[in-house]
């Protein structure tokens, strides 16, 4: 069994397909007193917008280079504790003005990239079983740590704090020994948006997020496979109301929704994704990635390259 040998590689296999989007299956806890790094870089690019009924709506680029630098620690058996800071560069090509349409609406739709430190995440797995199958609940805090720019299609994210609760199965040998399924889900729990005043403190923008990958152990150093994440977004603005928000008078407070909509979204989408990792060395680690919203609502349609280097050492040896 390679199970120590690919903990980490799974670890490193993450979807990042909108600034604010993670989904990470992490179904195996390393081996107390292991400290793992992990530099990721993601590029990604969208061509419109997942739009209700009217379905995706093109002419509306974006692209964006999502950047994290995350660490973990096992500091007892069975408990991991991580770190991530999360940044990003993003910019809005398309038209800037246009009737009835969300079209250049943040200080950052001019064309050029801006780049910004975001958020800060904080996250606890602890694995409770791992016979048949192992399951793994986990805790995720998301922390804003800068000011930075919320509304538009270059905003990089959505300056809400977070609090996920979740839990990863995983099970090795799924009718081949080297084929390995992970799955999880994720409740997150989101701060109201008060920038645009009642009309975006209406919504709290909860969401479900679940995740499943399957992938196969080609050797001891090389995996591939592929993954897929869901996201369903309880509450929020929806883009299809939009148009009627320009028919109400200036006092009516929704008409703040114009501008500040993007924080508030109720996004929903699904997006399958390949998956590789290889083991350079003991200790070095690369994943690749390639993911694509294939369907959506209130949400771009970005395709997303990305990579991952990682760094590993058990100090407990």
């Amino acid at each position: 069994m390679m199970r120590p040998r690919i903990q980490l590689l799974f670890a490193l296999v993450i979807l990042s397909l909108l600034p604010s989007s993670l989904a990470a299956a992490q179904a195996w806890v390393s081996a107390k007193g292991e400290l793992s790094l992990a530099l990721r870089s993601d590029y990604q690019t969208a061509q419109g917008v997942w739009h209700g009924s009217d379905g995706l709506i093109i002419g509306l680029p974006a692209q964006a280079l999502n950047s994290a630098v995350s660490a973990e620690y096992v500091p007892i058996d069975h408990l991991s504790l991580g770190l991530t800071l999360n940044g990003n560069a993003a910019r809005y090509t398309g038209p800037q003005s246009g009737a009835n349409v969300a079209y250049a609406h943040g200080p950052h739709d001019d064309g050029s990239y801006h780049w910004e430190t975001t958020d800060l995440d904080l996250e606890a797995h602890y694995q409770v079983y791992d016979k048949a199958v192992a399951l793994t609940p986990s805790l995720h805090v998301r922390i804003p740590v800068t000011d930075y720019v919320t509304t538009g299609y270059a905003a990089a994210g959505s300056h809400l704090r977070e609090l996920g609760v979740g839990f990863h199965l995983g099970r090795y040998g799924l009718g081949l020994e080297d084929l390995v399924l992970q799955t999880g889900y994720t409740f997150t729990y989101v701060q109201k948006d008060t920038q645009g005043g009642v009309a975006t403190s209406q919504y709290r923008v909860n969401r479900s997020d679940a995740d499943l990958s399957l992938a196969y152990v080609i050797t001891s150093k090389l995996i591939a496979g592929l993954g897929a994440s869901f996201r369903y977004t309880h509450d929020g603005f929806n883009l299809e109301d939009y148009p009627e928000l320009f028919a109400l008078p200036d006092t009516d407070p929704q008409k703040q929704l114009i501008n500040f909509h993007d924080p508030v979204l109720q996004a929903k989408y699904f997006a399958p994704a390949v998956i590789a990792s290889y083991q350079i060395s003991r200790a070095w680690s690369v994943a690749g990635r390639f993911a694509a919203i294939v369907w959506g609502d209130n949400v771009s349609n970005p395709i997303s390259f990305g990579l991952t280097l990682g760094w590993a050492n058990n100090f407990a040896d």
